[in-house]
Order: C-alpha cells, then structure tokens, then sequence
C-alpha cells in the first residue's frame, strides 16, 4: 500500500468512526424527535423548540366522561433512543416501582377504582419510564450546605431550574380508554425535583422518590381539571 493510500484508509476509518459516534447517541435526543417506540411517536408535538416536552391529544377525546382511574404498573422504556446511560436494569425496575406505589397511592385516594372489568368511563393511566440521571449523592447535597449555594439553588428553584448535581427522571405518561383500549393522550417530559428539596439530593433513589410524589401530586390536580372534577377550594 502506498503512502497515499494508507493515508486515504486512515482518513475513511476516522470518518466512518466519527459517523458511528455521533449517530449512535442522536437517538437519544428526546430534544430531536419524540421516543421513537412509543405509539403516539409520529403524531406528537413538541411543545417548545429544543426542550424534551412532546404531547399528544386525541382530537375526539372527551375527559369529562371519565369518572374512575386505573393507574398500571410503569415499565421501563427500552428503545433505541432510552437514556437511562449506565444505569442498572434492577435500577431502572427499581425507579419505576418507585413511580408505581407514588401513582397508585395519590391516584387512588382521589379517584374510583372500577370494582369489576373496566367500563367507558374508566381512565387508564400508564407511566412508560425513558431515561434517568444520576444524583452525585453527597456532593449535591453538599452543595445546598453554603450561603453561596443555597442561594444559587433557590434561584434556580424561583425559575424552574433543576438543583446543582441533581438527578432527574425522563418520562412518558399516557392514557387510554378503559374499556376499548383507544389512546388519549401521551406527554413526555423531564422532571426534577425542587432545588431546595434537599432529602432528595442524597442519591438517585431518593431523587426518584421526590420526582414521582411530585409528578403524582400533580397528576391528580390535572386529571381533576381535565374530568371537571375539581374540589372546591
């Protein structure tokens, strides 16, 4: 082989290698398309240029029909574009029982459960587990414990931000029909806990833990708006 030809190999190898490495993570970019494995995929919006939140409505869904609530068990998404990075699978099961229990537990209390086989008033609720990030356990806690860095994460609290070092949880929540099984809706967002929750700076689980009471909580005010079942304040 010449010179030039080995030059010319070197210089295919080197970009053939760099088309591998960026194609492989552009997937995962829920900022570039919605999750590509779920059934609304196609038909979602992105609801802000380069953020992570996609929706889908039904144009003929009707919530005010809906009186009861099944919540399923979440599962952990496992397509192409998953972003759970180097996260165990017992991890991932682990943080999407977590999701479960919190779902089951505030939906529960506020909404009917069918007593038999779903009828066309029943909501089914199912949580598809996307991605995670991990909580720098000790030194995001850390980070809360100086004037300095209380007051930068209570700034960050003021405007939406996420905390110093902290995890969060990326996730789908859709739902469907009880009794004819036709999808409703679909959301897709990224959540963090609040910058000045500071149990749950102190490893992923508990981040986890304080992302799925919130997202709960506001599950129920949402489905109340959405059913016109609101309490009265």
């Amino acid at each position: 082989m010449t010179q030039r030809s080995a030059k010319r190999a070197i210089s295919c190898a080197a970009v053939s290698a760099a088309l591998f490495l960026t194609a492989t993570p552009a997937i995962a970019q829920t900022v570039d398309h919605a999750p590509v494995n779920l059934p609304a995929s196609a038909q979602m919006n992105q609801d802000k240029a380069g953020s992570e939140s996609w929706t889908y409505v039904n144009p003929n869904a009707n919530f005010t029909t809906y009186r009861q609530v099944i919540v399923d068990p979440t599962t952990v998404y496992t397509g192409p574009d998953a972003q759970f990075g180097d996260i165990s699978q017992d991890d991932r099961t682990k943080f999407a029982a977590i999701m479960t229990d919190e779902l089951q537990s505030e939906i529960g209390a506020a909404f009917p459960a069918p007593s038999g086989p779903p009828t066309a008033d029943t909501l089914r609720l199912r949580v598809v587990l996307l991605g995670a990030k991990k909580t720098v356990g000790g030194v995001a806690t850390a980070t809360r414990a100086t004037p300095i860095g209380l007051g930068l994460n209570a700034f960050k609290s003021v405007i939406g931000k996420s905390g110093t070092m902290t995890g969060s949880l990326l996730f789908a929540v859709e739902g469907y029909n009880g009794k004819t099984g036709e999808l409703l809706f679909t959301a897709v967002r990224r959540r963090t806990p609040d910058p000045l929750d500071i149990p749950a700076t102190f490893s992923t689980s508990d981040t986890v833990k304080a992302v799925a009471h919130d997202f709960a909580e506001a599950a129920v005010k949402k489905l109340q708006n959405m059913m016109g079942t609101s309490p009265a304040p």
